[in-house]
């Protein structure tokens, strides 16, 4: 790659010059470039910028290609594979950006989070974040918009660590924190800047952070990694602010892409971590004066490698349901099923190829999706129980999942 950070060419340069001065120089001449986009935020006196260079531009086109491939096979799922699938993808993300922060979570906590938030249910560890996320997907015809005041992003805030924050790391400002906090680079215990201070000072900045999320003269993929990085340098919070800062450029996403690309980046960066907070520190180092563009080229990276393994995932699964749609449709004709009975199997088989950690389904989510009334439900699943096609679980509520007998005769 061609394109070198500041700190790389004033480590080249044969100059007698100061590095600070060096680098004052190179970041003028950065600043002004016809490919630079600026951000209007300042960082210890350098505005953040990011230069379109060849690979970034290149990588942004990809993002693009790879994008109408995604959204073929996601508009043209069946809409029970898609509800499947999107909580699938919605448990992997939260648990991932947990994990990111070394914060504990199964995915039976978020399939119980997102059961109880899709259905009004009795409030559970992870429901308000489960709920953004529903949200940023248009579950229901919910659409969240992206935060337009202050307020906005302390709501948001909220809503992502609830009942995941220490006291003593509460916001203690008005909105944000009040006291000081430095990040840290935890490989050479190296002080890489200090947040925001004061509480002010994060307003201020968070306002212009604001104006740059809608900022149209940025290409949208690039203003959505410029204000991630943004956030995280600002850091309003004294804790969350990685699993917020995470949540809000998903969300900025998901204006541009489909919902799954928007949805699957923190597996991506879980995997490579240390990629993730390398691109930070190394952006951070003083001597390169607020330029984003690598780390901008790092996290388009990530975008990448989360479609590549979308296009891949739901190719395969597209062929496993509509060869278990074939056997099904061989398998109620020989056995006389009814109408009822094969939407009934059909509708499980779907949960059980697009969702990787399946939850059996209530009566009541059966007769609200396919339809169908309570009395004609019951007569259906009780032939299918009778023909050992299903699985029963739990009293209250019972609930259903395809059998061994089931997963034999469509599946395998």
């Amino acid at each position: 790659m061609e394109y070198k950070s500041i700190r790389q060419t004033i480590n080249m340069s044969q100059s007698t010059e100061k590095p600070t001065e060096l680098a004052q120089h190179e970041y003028e001449a950065r600043l002004g470039g016809w490919s630079t986009f600026r951000s209007g935020i300042t960082f210890d006196g350098h505005e953040m910028f990011a230069v379109c260079f060849r690979e970034l531009g290149t990588a942004l086109d990809t993002v693009r290609e790879l994008e109408g491939k995604v959204e073929s096979l996601w508009n043209g799922l069946p809409n029970i594979a898609k509800r499947a699938y999107l909580f699938d993808l919605i448990g992997a993300e939260v648990q991932s950006t947990n994990t990111i922060e070394g914060v504990h979570t199964t995915r039976k906590e978020i399939a119980d989070a997102l059961e109880s938030a899709a259905s009004e249910g009795p409030r559970k560890r992870l429901t308000e974040f489960a709920k953004l996320f529903l949200g940023l997907s248009g579950e229901e015809g919910k659409q969240l918009e992206l935060p337009r005041e202050l307020k906005d992003i302390r709501s948001i805030y909220d809503q992502v660590t609830d009942g995941e924050i220490a006291d003593k790391d509460k916001p203690d400002g008005i909105m944000f924190r009040k006291g000081t906090v430095s990040v840290w680079d935890d490989g050479n215990g190296r002080k890489l800047h200090d947040g925001a201070y004061p509480e002010s000072e994060i307003q201020v900045q968070l306002t212009k952070w604001i104006a740059l999320l809608t900022d149209v003269n940025i290409p949208p993929i690039l203003r959505a990694v410029m204000c991630h990085y943004a956030f995280e340098y600002i850091h309003p919070f004294y804790d969350g602010n990685g699993r917020t800062g995470r949540f809000l450029m998903a969300l900025q996403l998901s204006k541009h892409l489909s919902v799954p690309t928007a949805i699957s980046l923190s597996p991506v960066i879980a995997d490579a971590k240390g990629q993730y907070y390398k691109a930070f520190d190394d952006t951070q180092f003083p001597l390169n004066c607020s330029d984003v563009s690598l780390f901008s080229y790092r996290m388009v990276k990530f975008i990448i490698t989360a479609q590549k393994n979308i296009i891949s995932d739901l190719g395969n699964k597209w062929g496993m349901l509509t060869t278990a749609h074939d056997r099904l449709g061989k398998y109620a004709e020989d056995k006389s099923l009814s109408g009822d009975q094969k939407d009934i199997l059909f509708y499980l088989l779907q949960v059980e190829l697009f969702d990787n950690d399946p939850r059996p389904i209530s009566r009541r989510v059966l007769s609200t999706w396919l339809e169908v009334g309570s009395v004609k439900l019951m007569t259906a699943i009780k032939g299918l129980l009778a023909l050992d096609l299903l699985q029963e679980h739990g009293k209250r509520p019972i609930r259903y999942s395809l059998s061994a007998k089931a997963r034999g005769r469509l599946l395998q």
